[in-house]
């Protein structure tokens, strides 16, 4: 809605004043015509773009005030009465609304006030450019927010957030960093980076700090010591810290534990090598049976048959040591596995076993494995154990000043004739392989009184409980 605006006496010096203010000002009637605007008010209202009569003189504001959409329809459409309030009861208005141009985003301070003159009331509505102002004010609440979630996130991190200034001194040391390494905030403060360093670490702050600042270090792995002494194997993330000028005021770091992760690599790596290593091993023993089985075998069947035992025996200490995850196995399970295939010991009176308890290294379970298979091999084909006669008396214990492992088989009372003169793998077995392998002596004798095996371990080979 348009009018014709006559020329109001008391507003005839209104031109030149409104023309030296900066902000957008007009003046509207008592019923909402714009009777008087500046040019700032006429180039805010030509950049708005739209209706271009829209709030030009003689158009009513609070008319198109309430016909307004948009962002700043909302405030556009309390307008009205909030003027018409401040007509009648003179106190000020004022709003901030979004208002933005075809090509800005934009917000403004609404100003409206009343002003009387010959009986009349006027409304003086000023428009402010705030833009500036509220971009500040919003970048200055998210600065804030970030910064409050900044500080959640280092408090409940649990990785450890330090930083520390250009002389190397910790300024910053989060809860994280106190429960890796130990020292509370007050203890730490202040003090040199260097004070995590272990003895001897070939380079200084100083270092780190000049290849940060350069950009050359991003991250890297490092070893620190906690305040108990625990060394712990740290990741390091590293930034440069600056001022609002771009500066480099300070240096931060986040230290990730991998203490856990690096052991589990070196013990997997460990048990990769040992694999190997026992699977190296057990094709050597493997090959060394079947030469030794052929050499003394005179027919293919009792190589089979031969071969065939001895390969059991190995498959039975190998069942032994995964069932006890490859660590060590008990004695004396390693001598009842051994007999079972032969005699039942818990029923058999000719067998005694009698030792402390004493836990074997998987090395030595193999090879004392072969050796009693062996000696009860021989005694079920032509001694005690096949004969029904007679004793085997099987025994052990740690010797008192060289720490020692003897071990004896002792098998007396019924011995054939034919057994003093056999020389096969047994008989390597029994006095050079098991003493080559567990670098130790062995001594192997058979005549008509019985058979005696006796063996002694150091003690790098098991362990008495």
């Amino acid at each position: 809605m348009r009018r014709t605006i006559e020329q109001d006496s008391a507003l005839a010096d209104f031109p030149g004043v409104l023309n030296a203010l900066d902000d957008e000002v007009a003046v509207l009637d008592a019923s909402g015509y714009i009777i008087a605007a500046n040019g700032a008010w006429e180039r805010f209202r030509v950049e708005n773009g739209g209706d271009p009569d829209a709030c030009s003189i003689g158009s009513n504001y609070l008319a198109v005030c309430a016909s307004a959409d948009g962002p700043s329809s909302a405030a556009a459409q309390i307008l009205p009465d909030a003027l018409a309030g401040t007509l009648q009861t003179g106190n000020t208005f004022r709003c901030e609304y979004p208002c933005d141009s075809p090509t800005e985003k934009r917000w403004f301070e609404l100003t409206a006030n009343r002003y009387q003159q010959d009986g009349k009331a006027y409304l003086i509505v000023q428009h402010r450019n705030i833009t500036k102002r509220h971009v500040e004010r919003e970048e200055i609440e998210q600065a804030y927010i970030n910064s409050n979630a900044m500080a959640a996130l280092i408090a409940t991190t649990s990785d450890a957030v330090i930083s520390y200034d250009l002389d190397g001194n910790i300024i910053t040391w989060n809860p994280a960093a106190a429960r890796l390494y130990g020292y509370g905030a007050e203890e730490i403060l202040g003090r040199s980076l260097e004070t995590l360093y272990p003895e001897g670490w070939p380079k200084r702050v100083t270092y780190y700090r000049d290849e940060i600042i350069a950009g050359r270090l991003q991250d890297f792995e490092a070893t620190r010591i906690a305040k108990d002494g625990t060394e712990r194997d740290v990741w390091i993330s590293c930034a440069p810290i600056r001022n609002s000028d771009g500066e480099v005021i300070a240096i931060s770091n986040i230290h990730r534990d991998v203490t856990d992760v690096r052991k589990a690599e070196r013990a997997r790596d460990l048990i990769a090598h040992e694999v190997i290593h026992r699977a190296k091993n057990m094709l050597s023993v493997v090959s060394a049976i079947q030469r030794q089985t052929a050499r003394a075998a005179e027919t293919l069947e009792d190589f089979n048959q031969a071969f065939g035992s001895r390969l059991a025996s190995l498959s039975k200490s190998t069942d032994l040591l995964v069932h006890n995850a490859w660590t060590s196995v008990s004695l004396c399970d390693v001598v009842t596995g051994h007999l079972e295939p032969f005699t039942s010991v818990e029923n058999d009176r000719r067998v005694t076993i009698a030792g402390p308890h004493i836990d074997l290294q998987p090395e030595s379970v193999q090879t004392i494995g072969m050796a009693i298979h062996e000696l009860a091999t021989n005694s079920a084909k032509y001694g005690v154990l096949k004969q029904r006669r007679g004793q085997v008396a099987i025994s052990w214990e740690v010797e008192e000043g060289s720490g020692l492992l003897q071990f004896r088989w002792l098998e007396s009372g019924s011995v054939s004739e034919s057994t003093l003169s056999r020389k096969g793998f047994g008989h390597t077995v029994l006095t050079s392989h098991a003493a080559t392998m567990l670098d130790t002596n062995a001594s192997y004798e058979m005549n008509s009184d019985g058979v005696s095996w006796e063996i002694k371990l150091p003690p790098a080979h098991f362990k008495a409980r």
